[in-house]
């Protein structure tokens, strides 16, 4: 009963946002510290994201994606313990590491915070020391499939952020509407 309930109300909702205009936010800067070109494509497939470039330099909006790699409580001891076993067999072994991965989007507006979104999770990998070329960014594949799906959670968040429809209707107030 729950199921059918939950599963009525989402479909409610999707109706109700098929009805409303879709937003479509300010030319932006796009900048990001991981896996840039995957996370800016998948960004790119919601429409409020049309005007996102690379190359807007100057420009008073910006969205920042940075992340950071932070061992877990457990993971340092077996980061170490890792690390010794992997050096001691020249690399035969490879190193283990339990991090904390974070992922947050920033809007900035004139270099000041404007909304934040903030994804984590934690990732147990196997590294071979000697590997060099890694496709993946160094998050490994589950790891980087996940900061994909980051990207399009944020675009959906950030489509329907009541502070991002304000800068647009601020931004259209000053700049006038922009063409589509």
């Amino acid at each position: 009963m729950r199921t059918l309930m939950a599963s009525c109300l989402a479909l409610i909702i999707l109706v109700a946002r098929a009805d409303e205009p879709q937003l479509v936010l300010p030319a932006m800067n796009y900048l990001s510290s991981v896996a840039s070109d995957e996370l800016f494509d998948a960004i790119k497939t919601n429409a409020a994201f049309a005007k996102l470039d690379k190359e807007l330099l100057g420009s008073p909006i910006t969205l920042r994606i940075s992340h950071s790699l932070q061992p877990t409580a457990a993971g340092k001891a077996t980061g170490l313990l890792s690390a010794i076993w992997a050096g001691g067999t020249l690399g035969l072994l490879p190193a283990v590491t339990n991090n904390s991965f974070v992922v947050t989007y920033e809007v900035r507006v004139h270099g000041r915070e404007f909304a934040t979104y903030s994804y984590q999770r934690t990732f147990t990998r196997a590294v071979n020391i000697w590997a060099k070329d890694d496709a993946t960014h160094g998050l490994g594949q589950d790891g980087l499939e996940w900061a994909k799906g980051t990207a399009l959670e944020f675009a959906a968040a950030a489509a329907h952020d009541p502070k991002l429809v304000e800068l647009k209707r601020e931004y259209e107030l000053y700049f006038g509407a922009q063409p589509q």
